[in-house]
């Protein structure tokens, strides 16, 4: 027996211990309807995490335009000259750094000009000098053997070169290069910098431009996602048994916040998990195209970052699904109090219901803090982490240039591209916290999503529409429990009732007529036996065919927040389809003359017209949520138009007339029983004029029929219908 939706619905051991992205992971299912979207928007979060690395990267020479002694082109040079020979050759010439096994170059050797001249001469003709020998010495072809003269120990000697690679960073910076002044004069270091400030402000225009749209884009991926995600549910809620039907706030709350936590989370997956990581990697790469050894020995402080942002991320998940289920409760806890405010009021309950409302809201308040804690403690922490690591990063960097190993360019390069790949992650930690609470989300919205429908419940195979009704219903044997009930609601009941027959139940309250009918539309299933109609059991065909051979009345009488003219129609879908489309499209033409004409006479027929027409704006007229513009006798004059309307073949009515005075009740018993002719009709009333309509009165008593024949035989023979009978009896007199 399937259990009712509710705040512990289906939980598992993974939702006690924290739950699993996987659920967060099947919205991806949904997402890739929107593909055209979708890939547009995260191309331009690519673009957006390279203009940034770019920018990062523009640092290295902008400081060295500032700062160094030589031009861009020099420099640039001087460090691919370095790369393809395994040393580090300062601006001056001299070897800074060497890798004896790689290289012929000895560390305090002095390149020299062709000549012989030693480059270490500080002399304004020395520039040139310098820059024509690293760049001859950058550019050297692949494979291309060279000697190169050097002072090594005060004497001049040659070397044989034979470069390492040209690669295709090395090729890409001699090029960028290559625009920029020479020079290193002042002027043409000022050209320099406005140089490289146009460059990095054009990027940042492009990425700019990029991040707009990338970010829209998702958005619309998030939206349209969710959208999807809705009308599966409407799907589904809409062909959920019965008995799923006992929290209907959970179900609210699972529509309304559940998916805009799943909407925000997927702008988060979509933008953030992409670009931040993304801007994290490219400057990484940069970094190591600086330095790849003291970047790989700086990225160790990554996963003990990684690990705490988790372990945070389990936490809020769980807090996130306590809150979720508490909106729930508080939805339905403030629907029972605004609808049932004539009793609040009338019973002075005023003061009780705020208390159990703001209680419900501490609860859900206290459940937010624990969430906004973890959260605003996630990133200082994790910042103070950072500047620990960037803190020893720094003096580690200060020796190295204070030892001439790395030039002060590089060192405040490398920071910066450090405090770039920080900062990513940093955010990343508030994206996975709120990743965490869309996962707790989507939990509970695929809870619904993987419930079956009613359709699936027998396990047996359809096979299609069920017949219209010729010969005779038949039920053999129903029982039925409710869940947690201690006694069956139906217990072998068995009743054939031929074509065109008329049935009233009777019985006392709980004695199972209402149960007995909700058989017949299939909205339980029997435990055992079954119900058959002519002879074919209804669970082998679509319940859909067996419900538009019905029209019904139910006790509680149920009237939509529309149109009195919607509220009529609503027993034909195409002709409440077409009133829709006509109210949003008035300039077209949907309905027909016949249309209107068919609501106004089941209208008519229900003697509901008369009222109606005396409203402001007639079949316009909007109800209000529950009806509560009209009376109790004007909304049932209104469900009974609807099913008049519908005109099936088979008529169900619980408790029809219950709320009608006497004059209109009459008026309804003639045209009902002008319209029943050639129906099947099941009828369930307590008033002695509406049992006397029918062919045959069945008495129930718990969970079984008693008795069944016509008024006078019951009431020879019957003692329960003659005390039934003496009760109405005395009803209708006293009013």
């Amino acid at each position: 027996m399937a259990t009712p939706l509710g705040p512990n619905l289906n939980r598992t051991k993974a939702d006690k211990a924290g739950g699993s992205p996987i659920q967060f992971l099947r919205i991806m299912r949904y997402s890739k309807a929107y593909r055209r979207y979708l890939i547009p928007g995260l191309i331009c979060i690519v673009i957006v995490a390279m203009t940034y690395s770019i920018n990062i990267a523009a640092l290295l020479p902008a400081i060295q335009v500032i700062q160094g002694k030589e031009g861009v082109p020099t420099w640039v040079a001087n460090w691919v000259a370095g790369e393809r020979a395994r040393a580090v050759f300062a601006m001056d010439g001299s070897v800074a750094k060497a890798d004896r096994d790689e290289t012929p170059f000895h560390e305090k050797d002095v390149l020299c000009t062709a000549d012989g001249k030693p480059l270490d001469i500080d002399t304004v003709e020395n520039d040139a000098e310098r820059a024509a020998t690293f760049a001859r010495l950058a550019r050297l072809k692949d494979g291309q053997q060279v000697d190169v003269p050097v002072v090594r120990k005060g004497q001049t000697t040659t070397v044989t070169f034979l470069p390492r690679e040209l690669k295709l960073k090395h090729r890409l910076s001699l090029w960028l290069a290559s625009f920029m002044p020479s020079l290193n004069t002042p002027s043409a270091k000022l050209r320099a910098v406005i140089i490289v400030v146009a460059a990095v402000m054009v990027l940042a225009l492009i990425g700019a431009i990029a991040r707009f749209f990338g970010e829209y884009l998702i958005s619309v991926v998030a939206g349209r996602t969710v959208l999807g995600m809705r009308r599966e549910m409407y799907r589904k809620v809409l062909r959920f048994p019965i008995t799923q039907f006992s929290n209907t706030s959970d179900l609210v709350s699972r529509f309304v916040q559940d998916s805009q936590d799943i909407y925000r989370g997927l702008n988060f997956v979509f933008a953030k998990s992409l670009r931040e990581p993304l801007k994290a990697i490219f400057v990484f790469g940069v970094a190591l195209a600086i330095d790849w050894r003291l970047t790989l020995v700086t990225v160790l402080a990554v996963p003990p970052a990684a690990l705490f942002i988790r372990k945070i991320g389990k936490v809020i998940r769980k807090s996130s699904k306590r809150l979720l289920q508490g909106y729930g409760r508080m939805i339905s806890t403030l629907d029972g109090a605004l609808g049932g405010i004539r009793v609040v009021k009338g019973y002075t309950m005023e003061t009780y219901e705020r208390r159990r409302l703001f209680a419900l809201d501490l609860e859900m308040f206290k459940q937010e803090m624990k969430i906004e804690r973890i959260d605003a403690m996630s990133s200082p922490l994790f910042e103070t982490f950072g500047r620990i690591i960037a803190s020893i990063a720094l003096v580690y960097f200060a020796q190295l240039m204070f030892t001439g190993v790395m030039s002060f360019s590089k060192v405040a390069a490398l920071a910066g591209c450090m405090a770039a790949m920080f900062d990513p992650i940093r955010q990343l930690s508030g994206f996975y916290n709120r990743m965490q609470r869309a996962n707790a989300a989507a939990d509970r919205v695929f809870e619904i999503l993987d419930r079956p429908v009613e359709a699936e419940g027998s396990g047996r195979t359809s096979q299609g529409a069920l017949p219209v009704l010729r010969t005779a219903i038949e039920f053999k044997d129903l029982t039925f429990t409710y869940p947690s009930a201690d006694a069956p609601a139906l217990d072998r009941v068995s009743l054939t009732v031929a074509r065109g027959e008329r049935v009233a139940l009777v019985g006392p309250n709980g004695s199972g007529k209402t149960t007995l009918l909700s058989m017949l539309m299939r909205f339980f299933e029997p435990q055992s036996g079954a119900l058959m109609i002519d002879g074919r059991d209804v669970r082998d065909y679509s319940i859909d065919s067996l419900r538009r051979q019905m029209s019904l009345v139910t006790q509680d009488t149920v009237i939509f927040p529309d149109t009195i003219e919607s509220n009529i129609a609503y027993g034909d879908e195409d002709l409440l389809r077409r009133i829709m489309l006509q109210r949003r499209h008035p300039e077209r033409k949907y309905l027909r003359a016949e249309d209107r004409e068919r609501v106004v006479a089941a209208a008519v027929a229900a003697y509901a017209d008369e009222f109606i027409r005396e409203k402001p704006d007639g079949y316009e007229t909007i109800v209000g949520e529950k009806g509560t513009t009209l009376s109790g006798g004007q909304k049932q004059r209104v469900a009974i138009a609807r099913a008049m309307l519908r005109n099936a073949p088979i008529f169900i009515f619980d408790e029809a007339t219950s709320q009608i005075d006497s004059d209109s009740e009459q008026k309804i018993h003639a045209a009902v029983e002008q319209f029943l002719a050639d129906r099947t009709a099941f009828i369930i009333a307590h008033r002695f004029s509406t049992i006397l309509q029918a062919d045959r009165i069945v008495v129930m008593d718990r969970g079984r029929i008693v008795d069944m024949g016509k008024h006078a035989e019951l009431k020879e023979r019957c003692a329960l219908y003659r005390t039934l009978y003496g009760t109405q009896i005395l009803d209708d007199k006293m009013t």
